[in-house]
């Protein structure tokens, strides 16, 4: 059984020398063991922990926040403080306690994971009477506790791959060590000189070869919000707290001196244990804003704060704790004490879209953040998923724009893209009806005028209205990488490739660790003839998912282009593979063949493609091996035919030309078919 997968503060405790005064009183380690789990336990349902396992003198208990872990931490440590005291040396008890928050999974009663590993690894580290903490734990804490939190390294801890960061929460009655001693020698005390500054020698060393490393910094207006922490005892609020992350996301790219990072980007950080700096480095940003949601019934608790990645300071931390219907209002202060403390001017415009309340339904909201949590998973049952969730926010509140303006995107997919079984008039009808209704709701919707784009460019061939509505849409949001996205696809097929090179430069620089924009990228320079780029862009892409079927099929395509069949046919087989053997993919593989000169296997592919009942995909992909054997006015008949449909891949058409032989692009029927599509020549 796999179990339910969820963040949550984990909490180890020790008594320290207890093994030691099992064998040399067996009677006293045992009344204390017993004293220390009646002493600790109120503490543990005071701060609404979950004692999940109690083994001899250890505790292993789950609270729903790194706050409240603390905060019985150390109230465990202060009343064992007191209490050891009152009593003699030998009847002390000592614990150590160590803490992370992290990724942990539930199986029936157990609870275990990477989450767990490391508390379990962190409480070692720990003091006698002392509390050790990870780097996650740390962070979420800051200024929230009323004592100092240390930072003593980084350590590897014990089957755990990853170095982690290592603190201690300083205790008042643990700054003076009583085990130090009281003189020195002079000897040692030269010697303890020398090693101190051979230390801080070795320290300047170090750090200026970290600043040599990490001299690269990034404009604090270049901004990423990481995955909101989801700390709700219930794992369906997942969804929540995704949503939430992307609807930040959503309000800070309403501020147009601010380029905020992509979720596509920023989700890849979900759940995992890298640094600030780290993350910094690779979205190539100044300022990051990290936080958690803990969402039970009609409340939500938000906690955010704001870090400089070149010093990882915090810049600034808000808790707020609301009912679910000031949601948007709790986004729109976020935005704007976010711009305020980086010093961005917010214009009359940008504060009223801020200000604005898009429904007072929260059930409506909900239904909107769960239709967006399966939209964004992009799956055909799961696009089918968003449908439903955003057709029941709009019956809860028809008067919300939101879900109509990613509704119309669902139904495009559904309907053009392969995500579904919508029949495509069904999708097509359905798609506008959505989005006009969005925009006669809220003209202002960046999201709505990208999706009408998007429908006008990939349905209705309406090259001139796109390309109005795609500038809309950036205009109103200049950080949406998505619009950029498109956009530059939409330049690629017109030719306009200087304009659609920079469009895709600014989706990269948005949203950088894409599959989609970086797969496009390569596809650009491919449309630009700049093939050693292309390959250089798409084989990067392919080292951030080895799996992504798209960036095979374009290092596929652009090795073909390039005359490189030897090199070409490996890409393309990758990609046929991956897809499921989509048909466009297995007739570009055709010409693949052709081009090594192996026309029976081209042959079989044929065959395979007209395997009845066709459709349009499979007459696409007929067309193309047809027109490479020399098969013209059957591949042109074919062309004829998918034209009348307005079939969606038709389009590139004219920025691949290339892809055809000479003869063939030269035949009176190209230039007609072209024309059809509404190219010029």
């Amino acid at each position: 059984m796999q179990g339910n997968r969820r963040l949550a503060a984990i909490m180890f405790t020790d008594m320290v020398g207890y093994s030691a005064l099992s064998q040399k009183d067996e009677a006293l380690a045992l009344e204390l063991l017993d004293e220390h789990r009646l002493l600790l336990r109120p503490f543990f349902e005071k701060h609404e922990g979950r004692e999940i396992e109690t083994a001899g003198d250890s505790f292993f208990v789950e609270f729903n926040s790194a706050v409240e872990a603390v905060q019985c931490a150390i109230e465990i440590q202060s009343a064992l403080y007191q209490r050891n005291n009152k009593v003699d040396k030998e009847r002390r008890i000592l614990l150590r306690i160590g803490l992370h928050i992290g990724d942990v999974v539930i199986s029936q009663q157990h609870v275990h994971g990477d989450g767990v590993n490391i508390a379990a690894r962190m409480e070692p580290l720990a003091a006698p009477g002392g509390i050790c903490i990870s780097e996650d734990v740390a962070r979420q804490i800051r200024n929230k506790v009323p004592f100092p939190v240390i930072k003593l390294g980084r350590g590897k801890l014990k089957n755990i791959s990853l170095p982690i960061h290592i603190y201690c929460i300083q205790l008042p009655w643990q700054k003076q060590n009583p085990h130090l001693p009281q003189k020195t020698s002079v000897r040692h005390l030269f010697l303890n000189i020398g090693l101190a500054l051979l230390a801080l020698f070795l320290a300047f060393l170090l750090f200026r070869s970290h600043q040599l490393e990490n001299k690269t910094t990034y404009s604090k207006t270049r901004l990423a919000v990481l995955p909101l922490t989801n700390i709700s005892y219930d794992s369906q609020n997942e969804y929540f707290a995704d949503g939430m992350t992307e609807e930040l996301i959503s309000s800070l790219s309403k501020i147009g001196e601010l380029r905020v990072i992509a979720r596509s980007s920023v989700m890849k950080y979900k759940g995992g244990q890298k640094d600030i700096a780290q993350i910094g480095k690779e979205l190539m940003v100044g300022t990051i804003l990290e936080g958690s949601v803990r969402k039970f019934e009609n409340k939500a608790r938000i906690t955010v704060q704001l870090i400089d990645v070149s010093t990882q300071e915090h810049l600034w931390s808000m808790d707020y704790d609301r009912e679910l219907k000031d949601i948007f209002h709790i986004q729109s202060e976020i935005a704007q004490n976010v711009a305020k403390e980086l010093k961005v001017r917010l214009i009359a415009t940008e504060k009223e879209l801020l200000s604005k309340i898009h429904t007072d339904n929260i059930n409506a909201y909900q239904d909107y953040l769960v239709g967006k949590y399966y939209m964004n998973t992009r799956t055909s049952e799961s696009i089918h998923s968003a449908i439903r969730h955003f057709e029941l926010a709009i019956n809860q509140d028809p008067q919300f724009a939101l879900p109509y303006a990613h509704l119309a995107y669902c139904y495009t997919l559904a309907g053009v893209a392969g995500y579904g079984e919508i029949s495509r008039e069904e999708a097509e009808k359905k798609a506008w009806n959505a989005v006009n209704t969005a925009l006669q709701l809220d003209s202002t919707l960046a999201e709505a005028h990208a999706a009408l784009a998007y429908i006008q460019f990939r349905i209705d061939w309406d090259w001139i209205s796109a390309d109005r509505e795609f500038r809309k849409a950036i205009s109103l949001n200049p950080s949406y990488a998505t619009a950029h996205e498109w956009y530059a696809l939409f330049l690629s097929i017109h030719t306009r490739l200087d304009e659609a090179l920079v469009e895709i430069q600014k989706a990269y620089e948005l949203d950088p660790l894409s599959l989609s924009v970086n797969t496009g990228y390569g596809r650009v320079y491919h449309f630009r003839n700049e093939l050693d780029k292309a390959i250089t862009q798409l084989e990067k892409t392919l080292t951030l998912d080895p799996g992504y079927a798209e960036a095979y099929f374009a290092l596929g395509m652009t090795y073909y282009k390039d005359h490189q069949p030897e090199k070409a046919l490996p890409a393309m087989q990758k990609a046929v593979k991956l897809s499921g053997r989509r048909p466009v993919m297995l007739g570009l593989m055709g010409l693949v063949y052709l081009q090594k000169g192996d026309t029976t296997m081209a042959l079989q592919l044929l065959s395979e493609l007209e395997t009845p009942p066709m459709n349009s995909d499979q007459l696409y992909a007929c067309a193309f091996i047809k027109m490479g054997l020399g098969r013209e006015h059957e591949a042109f008949d074919i062309y004829d035919q998918l034209v009348k449909e307005k079939y969606g891949v038709l389009i590139y058409m004219n920025a691949e030309q290339n892809l055809f032989k000479k003869s063939n692009r030269l035949h009176p029927r190209f230039q007609k078919l072209l024309d059809q599509i509404g190219f010029q020549k």
